[in-house]
């Protein structure tokens, strides 16, 4: 079994079959065309900018933190500031974060986080929230359950707001193929299902104050070279259904 990280980053022949024109210039046009600056938008819609602190070393450990907070907080319909006064709480959504990095890196250790990395994980859970309150979105669910296929289990996407799936980077970069990549994976899955649960897809940095929305139908057709959408997500499930002897393990 693999993950959805190693196949979008990975099996080129897929990529180069299913989505040939999405090449680095094309990414880089993405980034231009699609960016919503979130830091821009007046009053409390205002999203910020957040720097990394230098004592900051545990990056994806307080970026997992920070959404599994968001989580929370949306579950419980509290700021995530104010699950800081029950340590159980907090506590069981520190190892919700260990237990998904462990997912994808076994090397992982369950060290805490300095203050200011905790810190920084409160102010980026506050990202979330700012741009929840911004979306009029009549269903938001974080953490969608993904169905597996062939050689790739059953996995989580990060957000689903309305008809929309979002892939949450807190990265300082702009978006990669690869982050593409893996968000097609996700779509191409829920879509073997039977029935298409999103007609659009995007991104959300919380660190950059980002957003990105685009149409799967259009993005599909400009990067297939003119194929439709259930012809190139049946291609990658069907993909994942071969047989294929690996000389790694992943």
């Amino acid at each position: 079994m693999i993950s959805e990280r190693v196949l979008a980053s990975q099996f080129q022949s897929l990529w180069g079959e299913v989505l040939p024109l999405l090449t680095p210039s094309f990414v880089r046009v993405f980034n231009e065309a699609f960016e919503d600056d979130l830091s821009l938008y007046p009053g409390s819609m205002n999203l910020k900018k957040i720097d990394i602190s230098p004592r900051v070393e545990k990056h994806d450990l307080v970026a997992e933190f920070a959404f599994q907070l968001a989580k929370e907080s949306k579950k419980r319909n509290v700021p995530a500031v104010k699950l800081k006064s029950s340590t159980e709480i907090v506590n069981s959504v520190f190892r919700e974060a260990i237990c998904f990095l462990k997912h994808y890196d076994q090397g992982i250790v369950d060290d805490l986080l300095n203050s200011e990395e905790v810190a920084e994980s409160y102010l980026l859970a506050y990202q979330y929230e700012k741009y929840l309150n911004k979306i009029d979105a009549t269903k938001i669910e974080f953490s969608p359950k993904i169905v597996g296929a062939g050689f790739m289990n059953k996995c989580y996407a990060d957000l689903s707001i309305d008809s929309t799936l979002y892939e949450v980077k807190t990265v300082s970069r702009n978006i990669s193929g690869n982050d593409i990549r893996q968000l097609f994976i996700y779509l191409a899955l829920q879509a073997s299902e039977g029935n298409r649960k999103w007609t659009h897809a995007g991104f959300f940095n919380p660190r950059r104050a980002l957003a990105y929305r685009f149409s799967i139908d259009h993005f599909v057709y400009r990067t297939s070279g003119g194929k439709s959408t259930p012809e190139v997500f049946q291609s990658i499930v069907g993909f994942l259904s071969r047989e294929i002897e690996f000389d790694t393990s992943f």
